[in-house]
């Protein structure tokens, strides 16, 4: 059985299927400590957990799991909200990516670096993972496999940019942040990211940036997410776009 684990910054989820209603899924949120490292929070929301403690079943497959192991969440996917770089599928090199990640990325330099293709975008994103929380979960997970945040996120945004005749950009809200995408003819034409306190942050940013890729009156402004005073920044957004809609992912 897989179990789900979102870490942003602010929380740690989990998402694991029903056992009891089919199609169902069980849901838990802890909020992350100040002062303690992710991975100290990740080992508190391990002990805390209740879906964890509820699916103790002995055995994985027919077969006795290792002590050490979670009886039943055998595979577990983790989806990390770290520093994204964006690498074209064609200029991508396996061995020069750590390298290329800590030289743009210069916090995350004591962090191993996890890269994961993206094919709707014709590119391979390269993310930050923390050597002691991967310990943490290895410890406790026979599988991990780490993916970032917002993977799913550019590959349906790359879906939505393919039809029609109009060029798209595209705003995604969370956690007090906006990330930016466009893409032309398949690939990505830009992946930007900016810390919003306030809807007059959000409405500059994605103007600037709507600017400088020189996009017409008639393209298509895409917003999608958690957008704090939506009312507000439409107001402001209209006064110098024409077309924006609402993208649900």
């Amino acid at each position: 059985m897989r179990l789900i684990i979102r870490i942003t910054r602010t929380t740690i989820s989990f998402t694991a299927p029903n056992t009891v209603i089919e199609g169902q899924t069980d849901f838990e949120q802890y909020s992350m400590k100040t002062g303690i490292s992710v991975a100290a929070n990740m080992r508190q929301a391990l002990a805390d957990c209740r879906l964890l403690q509820v699916h103790t079943s002995p055995t994985q497959n027919g077969q006795t799991m290792p002590s050490q192991y979670h009886p039943v969440f055998s595979q577990v996917r983790v989806y990390v909200d770290t520093p994204l770089l964006l690498i074209p599928a064609e200029e991508f090199d396996a061995d020069a990516a750590p390298l290329l990640y800590h030289h743009v990325n210069t916090t995350c330099e004591n962090d191993d670096v996890d890269t994961v293709q993206i094919p709707a975008a014709n590119a391979v994103a390269a993310f930050a993972v923390g050597k002691d929380l991967r310990f943490v979960l290895t410890e406790r997970f026979l599988h991990v496999e780490f993916l970032h945040l917002l993977g799913p996120v550019i590959t349906e945004f790359s879906r939505f940019a393919s039809g029609g005749f109009q060029e798209k950009m595209f705003c995604y809200f969370h956690d007090r942040r906006v990330d930016i995408f466009s893409f032309r003819k398949g690939r990505l034409r830009i992946s930007t990211s900016f810390e919003i306190s306030t809807t007059e942050d959000s409405a500059y940013y994605i103007l600037n940036t709507w600017q400088q890729l020189g996009m017409r009156k008639t393209d298509v402004l895409c917003l999608s997410g958690n957008i704090t005073g939506h009312e507000a920044l439409l107001n402001m957004l209209k006064q110098f776009v024409r077309n924006i809609k609402h993208v649900n992912i």
